[in-house]
């Protein structure tokens, strides 16, 4: 296995092994399935993609092993994506969060011109959290009890990025 990283569009076809990851032990406390998501969930969704849904896959020797999607807001919101993204367990730690990262940050900025792109992280996955950081996303504050995870209540940290030399990056800076 040489490990190289491709990043490509979402199929249809990847439903089921997106879902595989999604369910993981050492995924799904991240990322809002439950032990209970059905495949057909996951594949109805990907049938019919919204239209300002933009998802990729990454793979490593034509296996996906990651999964990242950004959704762009609409009317006054317009300028504002919201992200999410999951790794399989085998590839944690080889670079695949940054390489999706950087694709979508890619097609926010010099594709789709967003000034703002948003995230929530859980607060018990610190190392997400510093991944995000690592590519200029800086938090912004923390949703107490946010969300419910393995029988506890879990705190959503809030997290965003300023698009460099945007309109929003230049009046933060002023």
């Amino acid at each position: 296995m040489d490990n190289k990283i491709h990043i490509r569009p979402v199929r249809a076809s990847d439903a089921e092994r997106i879902w595989e990851i999604g369910l993981q032990d050492d995924v799904l406390p991240y990322v809002l399935y439950t032990p209970s998501m059905r495949l057909e969930t996951v594949q109805e969704q990907f049938a019919k993609p919204q239209p300002n849904s933009h998802q990729f896959v990454a793979e490593i020797d034509g296996r996906v092993v990651g999964h990242i999607g950004l959704s762009v807001f609409q009317g006054r919101r317009a300028h504002i994506g919201y992200l999410y993204l999951f790794v399989d367990t085998a590839a944690h730690g080889q670079g695949v969060g940054t390489a999706m990262l950087k694709k979508v940050i890619d097609l926010a900025d010099n594709w789709l011109r967003l000034e703002r792109l948003e995230l929530g992280v859980l607060s018990h996955n610190p190392r997400a959290q510093q991944l995000y950081e690592r590519v200029g996303f800086v938090v912004e504050g923390r949703k107490v009890g946010a969300n419910f995870s393995q029988g506890r209540f879990v705190d959503e940290i809030l997290m965003a990025r300023l698009r460099p030399g945007g309109e929003l990056a230049n009046r933060q800076t002023k």
